[in-house]
């Protein structure tokens, strides 16, 4: 008995943290390596639009997380908990997905190469909702800043982690290689998972267990509870702009490096890990940085810093000095991950039903919208000026997310 409650995710446990945490570490490395993989096949002859067409097409699944959520919400196996059994299937099946590049040449865009990256990404997605759904469900609202520093610090530290090791491998050994290690590694994160027990009752609510399924209008009900307000209608402002910028941002950093100011696929590949890495120590103490700095002078700072990187993006040239231009690629994930980490928490703050993933998912769908947004106008934001102008327009998209993170967190 002591040991199934060892194994129990409650109470912000260091088993608790973990697991939530492990999930959100392999996420971050499937991320890390596609990372790498743009900056290889950009290295190789893809072109922006190319790239564009890769990023728009895969971060589809990631747009439909709204629809994935009452799917998560209604129905499980409760013999491995409400969400652990959606956990459980995804992580499989991410790892499954991945499976045929290890052994099919990667060396271009096409359609094989978008299609298997597209369904990973479909579980990769299913993974976030149902881990999310699952934090909102198993924290109390005191300790979701904390545990989201450890969630997205550790996904942030994972994506450094892929993209340096899968540089290191794609350009020494093989892209087969390099997915056969990243395939290797998800399979050894799912023990945490494997062997954890789910609470049967939202954290706080210790009374009233969760129903095995919801009804339609049980389902609408919490929905309308947890949304149909001024802060959920903020939130979703704010979430629709978050990654415009970034999403131009990683369609066009590449080909920006490589062909305008002279660095090497590999020289991409080993820097920007170190923003990660940077980024996963912010994320892992923002929550202690909430104890000594207010949450809306924290989120406002990072906000800015993100606007401020891509600025000082559209001011170099081939001239500009390997510091600065090595600056904004370690800034760009580092500032990022500090907005994400109190963002996150705010959001499921407001996720007070049964219906916590459909709220998340409805959520993150705002975001992923904006991300798709992001790939989808870069090459013609591109075509309608030049480098610097692309990376102005990156920096302008924040505006709306400062006004709305000025309301959120409000005292």
């Amino acid at each position: 008995m002591e040991l199934i409650r060892s194994r129990l995710l409650s109470e912000g446990s260091f088993w608790h943290i973990s697991s939530l945490s492990a999930v959100y570490l392999s996420q971050g490395l499937s991320g890390g390596t596609l990372f790498a993989l743009t900056t290889f096949l950009v290295s190789t002859g893809s072109s922006v639009s190319d790239i564009s067409l890769l990023l728009s097409i895969t971060m589809i699944p990631w747009t439909l997380k709204v629809f994935m959520g009452p799917i998560i919400d209604t129905f499980t196996i409760n013999r491995f908990g409400r969400r652990r059994f959606w956990v459980l299937i995804s992580q499989l099946m991410m790892i499954l997905a991945l499976f045929p590049l290890v052994f099919i040449d990667v060396n271009a865009v096409n359609l094989v190469l978008i299609a298997l990256l597209t369904a990973h990404n479909t579980f990769v997605a299913i993974s976030d909702i149902a881990i999310d759904a699952l934090a909102a469900d198993s924290l109390r609202e005191d300790q979701l800043a904390k545990a989201n520093g450890f969630m997205w610090g550790s996904k942030t530290l994972g994506r450094g982690a892929g993209m340096a090791t899968a540089t290191y491998i794609f350009y020494g050994y093989g892209v087969n290689e390099g997915f056969a290690l990243l395939i290797l590694t998800m399979s050894f994160v799912l023990i945490l998972p494997i062997f954890s027990k789910e609470l049967d009752y939202k954290a706080g609510f210790e009374t009233k267990l969760y129903k095995n399924r919801l009804t339609l209008y049980e389902l609408f009900s919490g929905i309308r509870e947890s949304l149909f307000n001024k802060s959920a209608l903020a939130a979703m402002i704010f979430m629709l702009f978050a990654n415009i910028g970034y999403g131009i941002f990683d369609v066009i950093y590449n080909a920006f490096y490589i062909s305008e100011l002279g660095w090497t696929g590999e020289e991409i590949g080993s820097m920007r890990p170190y923003g990660m890495w940077l980024g996963g120590l912010i994320g892992l103490s923002a929550g202690l940085l909430t104890l000594y700095f207010k949450k809306r002078f924290l989120l406002l700072l990072f906000v800015t810093g993100q606007a401020v990187v891509y600025l000082a993006a559209s001011s170099f040239t081939p001239d500009t000095s390997s510091f600065f231009t090595s600056a904004v690629l370690i800034g760009v994930d580092a500032v990022d991950a500090g907005w994400s980490v109190l963002i996150f928490s705010v959001l499921m703050a407001l996720c007070v039903t049964q219906t916590s993933a459909t709220n998340f998912g409805i959520f993150m769908g705002f975001g992923n919208i904006s991300m798709l947004i992001g790939n989808n106008i870069a090459p013609s934001v591109l075509g309608t000026g030049d480098y610097a102008f692309a990376f102005t327009f990156a920096a302008i998209t924040l505006i709306p997310c400062w006004v709305t993170g000025y309301y959120l967190t409000r005292d």
